[in-house]
């Protein structure tokens, strides 16, 4: 039998089999990327040669279309002559006329969209020289499905004019510049200054549009000056999101705008928090801890810093509404100290790291209690608490002395915002013994819902005492917001069904009272959290005095019940049962005698807090663009 010549068949099985493929980015391709092969070069037939240069003079007749239709209004408007018209027009309409398209193959064509779309070749991974990790790479090798494979990096946006409802005229440009030096200067700070890596406007619109939408919807939302601004932006932002859900390739400026958006955006944070941590998942985001750690460079840890925020904002949510997390593996975050160990940490990085490890700790205590389905927990569990209840304690010394005393945008938030921090995180603890409690806690719970009344008045008293806290409302993420009016509401409560046994009412009264006058101080835009909370405050500071209690929450009732002339009924629904009204959804909301629970945003309704603003900002914004 003749010998084969082994080289020879590797050279045909190379010639014939590996191939180099390339994005819509060029090269290299993504198997010399993925192998580390250097001098990536592709061999393209001349068909391929044909169809890239069709497609490029294409994009060039529309770009020159363009500029010539714009040079022409100009021209109208100053009243000068028409200019003639294209030579090239008139060779499109004379191949237009001469080639007509058969119906059945144009029918043809939108029948073959429907279906899914596939590459010419599947993805060549490290992978492939093994036996496959994950069972949806089999599939992707037989079908070829782009749908099935992770998605790209995306492009960056190369072409020098810049197409975004600012150079549509949406809004004008120098309140584009104004919003977006607010938020570089003031507000990205609070979000461990990850949210802009760009030091300029311009930067930030030919990067991302959907950053640039979000950085000036949260920049509006903050300032007063930008009430108008901000529905604008805002209905920009969801367009742009809803646009991209569905689409493969996602970037890390996508995720940023994801991000920041969920960390203030308190009516779109649950939505976009889930669909942010899925897309970043695709994209390998969630492997970026152990990433950064090996490679040690500046995108890895660039993409570690995104998923750390991801991770907040979920475990933020899960404690609000009292739902499960989607981020539920405990190795993706554990390493936070092999991350600030990486030559590439800053101090940033300190303080984004001290709340990875603090929602490590409530997460845990999450677990623990599980949902609240209206029991008592437990007597057993107070050796848990105390567990939890230390290492609270360990947290907030270890990182008091390791985050940096002073921010040059922020001023002393990092240590004092840690503080801030560590009250709410043992209200959340301690709280949990009012679940399911009668009008008497059992004695063994005492010294523990005295210490969730302690820390309750503790988150108030702070915000209204300490200067840089004080300030600081107008920055800080919606879930300090939330939990914020969970305390205000917590002492109400617990002061209108347990009176002096555990905190006296007119402390609760002059306390909200004060947070009420605090907030009216600042000055912030009429869609911020804290401003739509005054008027629901107002309302829980006129249940707290002892005369008029009944007029008044029956005045709440008739303002939430429009088309009900004259009130008739709704007395006779207070007298039968004082402690339960209906709400502006139809469902029963409860007031003051009631559970301690902890859903949605602990137990009480937001539109309790302000009818109407709330509601009109969990309404999506109108199109601007008709207008």
């Amino acid at each position: 039998m003749p010998k084969r010549n082994g080289s020879t068949a590797t050279q045909e099985y190379d010639g014939s089999v590996i191939k180099c493929f390339m994005d819509d980015a060029g090269p290299p391709c993504r198997r010399c990327k993925e192998k580390k092969l250097s001098n990536c070069a592709v061999s393209k037939n001349l068909q391929t040669i044909i169809d890239e240069k069709t497609e490029l003079s294409e994009a060039m007749l529309s770009d020159l279309d363009q500029v010539y239709t714009a040079v022409k209004e100009m021209r109208g408007i100053m009243g000068l002559p028409d200019l003639p018209p294209l030579q090239t027009s008139r060779m499109n309409k004379r191949k237009d006329s001469s080639v007509p398209v058969p119906q059945e193959t144009t029918a043809l064509q939108l029948e073959d969209n429907y279906g899914p779309s596939c590459d010419n070749s599947p993805k060549l991974t490290p992978e492939d020289d093994r036996l496959p990790h994950a069972p949806i790479h089999s599939l992707y090798t037989l079908t070829r499905m782009r749908a099935l494979r992770s998605p790209g990096n995306g492009n960056e946006n190369r072409s020098q004019a810049i197409n975004d409802f600012i150079s549509q005229g949406q809004i004008s440009l120098a309140d584009a510049e104004r919003l977006f030096v607010v938020y570089r200067d003031r507000l990205d700070g609070f979000i461990y200054s990850i949210g802009c890596p760009y030091k300029t406007l311009e930067q930030l619109r030919r990067k991302s549009s959907i950053l640039c939408a979000a950085t000036l919807t949260i920049a509006a939302l903050h300032d007063p000056a930008a009430d108008k601004v901000y529905g604008i932006c805002n209905s920009e932002l969801r367009r742009l999101t809803e646009k991209s859900m569905l689409q493969r390739q996602g970037d890390r400026d996508y995720f940023r705008a994801l991000s920041i958006a969920s960390y203030w955006l308190s009516d779109l944070s649950w939505t976009l928090s889930g669909h942010a941590i899925r897309r970043a998942a695709e994209c390998n985001i969630h492997n970026s801890y152990s990433l950064a750690i090996k490679d040690q460079s500046e995108e890895a840890m660039d993409s570690a810093r995104i998923w750390s925020i991801l991770y907040i904002c979920d475990q933020h949510l899960a404690i609000l509404y009292d739902r499960p997390a989607i981020i539920q593996d405990d190795w993706l975050t554990q390493d936070w100290e092999g991350i600030l160990n990486c030559p590439l940490a800053t101090d940033q990085d300190e303080r984004l790291m001290s709340q990875v490890e603090l929602m490590g700790i409530l997460r845990n205590i999450r677990r623990l209690f599980g949902p609240d389905k209206g029991e008592e927990i437990p007597r057993l569990y107070l050796s848990q608490i105390g567990h939890y209840h230390r290492q609270l304690d360990q947290w907030i010394t270890k990182w008091t002395d390791r985050l940096p005393e002073g921010h040059p945008n922020i001023g002393a938030f990092p240590r004092k915002g840690a503080l801030f921090h560590f009250h709410l995180a043992q209200l959340y603890l301690y709280s949990h013994v009012f679940r399911g409690q009668s009008n008497q806690i059992p004695s063994h719970f005492l010294d523990t819902a005295s210490m969730a009344v302690t820390s309750a008045s503790a988150i108030i008293d702070i915000l209204l005492t300490d200067p840089d806290l004080s300030t600081s409302i107008v920055g800080i993420p919606s879930y300090l917001l939330s939990m914020t009016a969970f305390a205000a509401m917590f002492l109400a409560k617990v002061s209108h069904k347990y009176g002096d046994n555990l905190f006296r009412r007119d402390q609760a009264l002059d306390q909200i009272t004060r947070l009420i006058s605090h907030f009216r101080s600042l000055s912030m835009g009429k869609w911020h959290l804290a401003n739509l909370m005054i008027r629901g405050l107002e309302t829980v500071t006129s249940l707290l005095t002892s005369h008029g209690v009944q007029d008044k929450v029956q005045n709440a009732i008739s303002s939430m019940m429009p088309g009900n002339e004259g009130n008739q009924g709704l007395e006779d629904v207070y007298s039968t049962n004082p402690d339960m009204f209906t709400g502006i959804d139809g469902s029963t909301m409860p007031t003051w005698d009631t559970t301690f629970g902890l859903s949605p945003i602990f137990g009480f309704d937001p539109s309790f807090l302000d009818v109407d603003g709330y509601m009109q900002s969990m309404a999506i914004f109108p199109n601007t663009e008709g207008t």
